[in-house]
């Protein structure tokens, strides 16, 4: 008895297809539920991000004003020395060494004074704080400052430039208008270190890599101190002055061409027409701001993605590994290896452990079970066999009887009818033979059983009178046994109308009869008895064969046919269904 197959995974990949699915629903579910926390994490960040870009925008804005206040305060200042010594009333007689002294008195006062100068009508240094040996020869006629005040302005700012007269530092100068009896007299002037604006905004909490300029009317700008960069812009852009002059208060500039990665400040001070401004590294791209967003934003995507990996390689190791080995498993036990254990499941989880043991002990009944059925067919099959073969015994017995009781009969037409039923019985005899001989008995193989059968109808055809040869075509048909018997009937009673009435004695041509069985397809089979007798005589299919064959046809659930042969004799075919 066969054994039926556990079925399987449809795929021969040890149930990867399974596992890949199982996978990606876990990620899938690992994704959704992290999700949230990476999308609270990376707002976080943005929010931590604006609030630290606004206080250092804030910072930077409230050092700018401050120092802005610090510088335009420093200038106010100065701006009342100079008026106080423009109004000294000897100031236009000093010269020499008496003039000298008392300039030089005045700046040693304050530190952020880089020299006094005392100036005539012409342009030309009159005595100063500071003196060089050329200091005659230096003629300030040409300065814009100094034409401003020719021309009628009491007091001027200049821009920064380098002092030629001392140092090469970084000044501006403030100076005032002299007059003697209504007419242009000159001019006193103080020029201004701006290196203290600088040491001012050190004071603040600034990036180090801030640079501190003066701009002037023209935005034109002069660095604090002075010195060769490459990222440094010599002027403002376009439009910047104006954005100040027309609010008056500090312009935020970042993305400024020629300045990438940097923020521009630029503050007016306070009733001049002079700018301090401040370049610092940009906001959205200085170090200070940028560890932030990697802190709140990049480490939590990167412990997101280690999560999902993590996961992703778990369940691979615990669950999917050992899914495709008990996959593998039950494939095994579906071919009949049930005597199997899956002992590598010894190491795995304990869930998958418990499945393991589960499958094992289903195994182990499936094998059990199997060899009881397997056991009980034999027996049947044993019993079956006997029945057939005690069947057979009995149908020769009486088949013996009729031959006997044929023997001893003087009626010829007796002993014909005799003989045909000894050939019916014999027919049944031969199917019982054949079953319990074969080893499958659910089918009879109809090419040998037909073999036998017309031998013997061929040995019993003497009572006819004639020697007629047989032929069977019957390749690799299998009947049920149902079917087989009646077909055999059917055959026997056809075999048996051929002899008693195709051919007679003393015939030319030897007498042939051939017995055909085809399958058509898997529901369908035909068989057909044909001669190459005389054909059908007159009145045929009225006889006592042709009703049993009538008879025979509609047990199988077929219809007959009669026709004539290809040789010319008489052909009869049943089309049944199987």
């Amino acid at each position: 008895m066969s054994v039926g197959r556990l079925s399987g995974p449809s795929k021969s990949n040890g149930g990867r297809e399974q596992g890949r699915g199982l996978r990606l629903q876990l990620l899938a579910i690992l994704t959704l539920s992290l999700s949230p926390l990476l999308v609270l994490s990376v707002a976080q960040g943005v929010i931590e991000f604006r609030e630290e870009s606004a206080r250092q925008r804030d910072s930077l804005h409230s050092a700018l004003v401050e120092a802005s206040a610090d510088l335009a305060g420093e200038l106010e200042r100065v701006s009342g020395v100079v008026t106080a010594l423009a109004n000294y009333p000897d100031i236009g007689n000093l010269s020499g060494r008496r003039c000298v002294d008392t300039l030089a008195a005045v700046r040693a006062a304050q530190p952020i004074y880089s020299n006094i100068k005392l100036i005539d009508e012409d342009g030309i240094i009159v005595c100063a704080a500071v003196e060089t040996v050329d200091s005659n020869s230096v003629q300030l006629a040409g300065l814009d400052w100094f034409v401003r005040l020719r021309e009628g302005e009491e007091e001027v700012f200049s821009d920064v430039y380098l002092d030629w007269w001392t140092v090469q530092r970084p000044v501006m100068t403030v100076a005032r208008r002299l007059v003697a009896e209504g007419e242009f007299a000159g001019a006193i002037a103080v020029d201004i270190d701006t290196r203290p604006a600088r040491s001012l905004l050190q004071m603040q909490a600034l990036p180090p890599e801030a640079s501190l300029a003066l701009s002037d009317a023209d935005g034109n700008l002069a660095y604090i101190p002075d010195g060769p960069r490459e990222e440094r812009i010599s002027r403002l852009p376009d439009g910047v002055l104006a954005r100040v002059r027309e609010t008056g208060e500090p312009v935020m500039l970042e993305n400024v061409s020629g300045l990438a990665g940097r923020a521009l400040l630029v503050a007016p001070l306070a009733g001049r027409d002079i700018q301090l401004v401040l370049i610092a590294p940009s906001l959205l791209l200085g170090s200070w701001a940028g560890f932030d967003i990697v802190g709140t934003v990049l480490v939590p995507s990167l412990m997101w993605l280690l999560a999902l990996l993590c996961v992703s390689l778990a369940v691979d190791f615990f669950v999917l590994r050992w899914l495709a080995y008990l996959g593998r498993m039950a494939r095994l036990y579906g071919s009949g290896r049930l005597g199997l254990q899956p002992v590598r499941a010894s190491r795995a989880p304990a869930e998958i452990r418990t499945l393991a043991e589960t499958m094992a002990s289903m195994a182990n009944d499936l094998e059990a079970r199997t060899a009881e059925l397997e056991n009980e067919a034999e027996q049947r099959g044993a019993l079956l066999r006997e029945i057939h073969h005690r069947v057979k015994n009995n149908l020769q017995v009486t088949m013996s009887f009729l031959n006997i009781q044929a023997r001893r009969t003087s009626d010829a037409e007796a002993r014909r009818v005799l003989s045909e039923a000894g050939g019916r019985i014999n027919a049944l005899a031969l199917v019982h033979r054949t079953l319990y001989e074969n080893d499958d008995l659910r089918v009879v193989e109809m090419a040998p059983f037909l073999e036998q059968l017309l031998y013997h109808l061929r040995q019993a055809s003497t009572v006819y009178g004639c020697d007629v040869d047989t032929r069977v075509e019957a390749d690799n048909v299998e009947l049920d046994p149902d079917i087989a018997i009646p077909a055999a009937l059917f055959i026997t009673e056809a075999v048996t109308n051929a002899y008693k009435h195709a051919f007679e004695p003393g015939m030319t041509e030897p007498g042939l009869v051939t017995v055909s069985l085809e399958r058509i397809d898997e529901s369908e089979a035909t068989v057909s008895v044909s001669d190459n007798g005389k054909g059908y005589a007159e009145g045929a299919g009225k006889g006592m064969g042709s009703s049993l064959m009538e008879a025979l046809a509609q047990r199988l659930g077929g219809q007959l046919a009669r026709s004539v042969s290809p040789q010319g004799g008489a052909c009869v075919t049943i089309r049944f269904p199987t």
